[in-house]
């Protein structure tokens, strides 16, 4: 859509903008009618990377160990309102605020000057609204900025100097002793100074109370603007939430809302980078030489740490594998019989040749299957489990055939990577119970001896993983360490869900075997439809790969001090809180989990989600 305005009745193009939420025919018109504009600065014409502007609060807590400094801060406001009031005032300062601050151990003034440099930091030109500005001053109408701030205009003027707009006309309620909010005085300031009658100056803001109905009652034309990325993001959401979303707002506009690549970019952005993070620390003090980030969960890990300049991380590559690969690569003839279990594990519903497909083994044909009593008719249940034991013993000279050369490529591959036997190694996988570390060190250790680590997001606190714990080295990000056994049992809970986030746009890994260029995957796309899961898994990973390009260097601008953990958050929040529109888009992802997938059934994310 073009917004245009005029000069010397020529029309002047302004800015293609498309999805505005706002009626920019109405806003072009209403820039026509008047002879001057006057801009809101917050929110308007500069936004911050923030779901709640409160939330830098947070991050200034973070920066001086002040735990409640929000709630102080918030006290000291309500005071300086207090005393202004009783002084007769109309507005507060920062200075003002900071009169009233409690005593914390840092002085005032040093939290005052902070948060000073802190909002400098954090604004920047709002993309929907700052072309229109830039354009419309071209034309040599009269601009001019009115906001209701505590801060004075030296602050404004810094903030515009990087974009050559210092010179602008400032009307700061804060240097004025008027607002726009109250009695809508300010409006009246900007009227005498411009020298013209009310009903020629257009004010647009994105505030209904302040920027729409006030400047009307002054008799100001208005303009109510709303930003199209506009979302509700409750208060008590994390900060790092708060920047997800922010960030969306300014500096990924072309992900579109409702996407798939959006839920990538807020939740599993920020728990890829937390995780990573985390990964970096643990290699550093266990002393790993190599890192394999595992198929598929190792995905984007691998992709952002290969991005970086300096990934702080030892030898590291992304490694092809699954627990049924390596376990597969375990089985050999003398222990066949003990890996029934798993063979026919999680097959309940399938048809009788899905549990050899799913390991990449061919069946027999449809007529031998059916003459076995086992054909495509046939569900699997406990009741036949017996029967399907017997066949698969019988079949299992086609199944070691597969398991030869998913362990000759296995070795092959270690060597390829540029592992030998003494090596230190981190396995990194989303969790979370270790079976695919179980199966991996079962694999491998008759071929080579590592000193295996297993890396998790998120340790289960189940039976079989304080089991292995006995035996296994297992490190979690997520554990009733770090955060409550009620979080842990949450995110267990949603797994098949949680796992979407650190998928690949492949399918699963099965089988390795040798091929003219190195060792390579054998795949499993699954049985029934599963057409858009590449396309899902495609979108959620340019999501998390945006967020990473963005969010670094907007934590080094602000300096906000965060543990992987608390830089993660928003996945364990999505998980752990009733949040609709994100938990709808998860629900209708089909037939994920390629282990249990059958032509039989369908299952969506929505059967296997739970919230407490």
């Amino acid at each position: 859509m073009r917004i245009m305005t005029r000069k010397n009745h020529e029309a002047i193009e302004i800015t293609d903008m498309p999805s505005l939420s706002f009626d920019a025919s109405e806003l072009n018109r209403l820039i026509d009618s008047a002879a001057a504009v006057s801009f809101d600065f917050f929110d308007t014409l500069f936004v911050r990377p923030l779901a709640n502007p409160e939330d830098a609060f947070d991050i200034l807590g973070r920066q001086f160990a002040i735990p409640d400094f929000r709630e102080r801060r918030r006290a000291a406001q309500v005071e300086a309102f207090r005393r202004m009031q009783t002084a007769g005032r109309k507005e507060i300062t920062l200075g003002d605020i900071y009169a009233c601050f409690s005593e914390t151990g840092v002085s005032s003034d040093e939290l005052m000057c902070a948060e000073y440099a802190l909002e400098l930091a954090l604004v920047e030109p709002n993309p929907e609204m700052f072309e229109l500005f830039r354009a419309l001053l071209d034309t040599g109408k009269p601009v001019v900025i009115t906001s209701d701030m505590y801060l004075s205009a030296d602050f404004f003027i810094e903030a515009l100097q990087p974009h050559g707009l210092a010179h602008l006309p400032l009307f700061i309620s804060a240097d004025c002793n008027a607002t726009k909010r109250d009695a809508g005085e300010l409006f009246d300031i900007v009227a005498a100074k411009l020298g013209l009658p009310t009903d020629e100056i257009l004010h647009v803001g994105d505030n209904q109370l302040a920027d729409v109905e006030r400047p009307r009652e002054k008799g100001l034309m208005a303009f109510h603007y709303r930003a199209s990325r506009e979302q509700v993001v409750k208060k008590s959401a994390s900060l790092s939430t708060s920047i997800g979303h922010g960030l969306l707002h300014v500096r990924a506009r072309d992900i579109q809302l409702g996407s798939y690549a959006e839920l990538g970019f807020i939740y599993g952005g920020a728990a890829t980078l937390g995780f990573l993070h985390w990964v970096r620390e643990r290699a550093r003090v266990d002393g790993v030489d190599h890192v394999l980030f595992l198929s598929r969960d190792g995905y984007a890990l691998e992709r952002i740490a290969r991005a970086q300049a300096e990934s702080g991380l030892p030898d590291f590559c992304y490694f092809l594998g699954s627990r049924t690969a390596y376990t597969l690569a375990a089985i050999k003839e003398e222990n066949f019989s003990q890996f029934l279990p798993f063979l026919l594990s999680g097959a309940d519903g399938l048809a009788p040749c899905e549990l050899l497909e799913r390991i990449g083994v061919q069946p027999p044909s449809p007529q031998i299957m059916a003459d076995l009593g086992l054909g495509a008719e046939v569900r699997v249940s406990p009741a036949l489990h017996e029967k399907l034991a017997s066949f698969l013993y019988a079949y299992r000279w086609e199944i070691l055939k597969v398991c030869q050369r998913n362990r000759r490529a296995l070795y092959t591959y270690l060597k390829q990577v540029g592992l030998n036997a003494g090596s230190k190694v981190a396995l990194v996988d989303v969790g979370w119970n270790g079976t695919t570390q179980e199966a991996f060190e079962l694999a491998v250790r008759p071929l080579m001896d590592l000193e295996v680590f297993g890396y998790y997001f998120c340790l289960a606190n189940t039976p079989e993983r304080f089991q292995r714990e006995q035996t296994q080295r297992m490190s979690a990000m997520v554990n009733t360490g770090t955060t409550s056994a009620a979080t842990v049992a949450s995110i267990y809970a949603n797994r098949v869900a949680v796992e979407l986030f650190f998928s690949a746009p492949h399918h699963s890994v099965i089988g390795l075997q040798v091929g003219t260029k190195g060792v390579e995957p054998v795949l499993d796309a699954g049985r029934g439809n599963t057409d858009s899961l590449l396309r899902i898994a495609e979108e959620v990973s340019q999501g998390i790969e945006t967020f990473a390009e963005h969010y670094g260097a907007l934590q080094q601008r602000l300096n906000v001090p965060a543990s992987p953990l608390q830089i993660a958050w928003p996945l364990i929040e999505l998980f752990t809180e009733e949040q609709g529109n994100a938990h709808q888009l998860l629900g209708q992802v089909k037939n994920f989990d390629a282990w249990g997938s059958s032509r039989n059934h369908e299952r969506a994310l929505a059967d296997y989600l739970k919230f407490s």
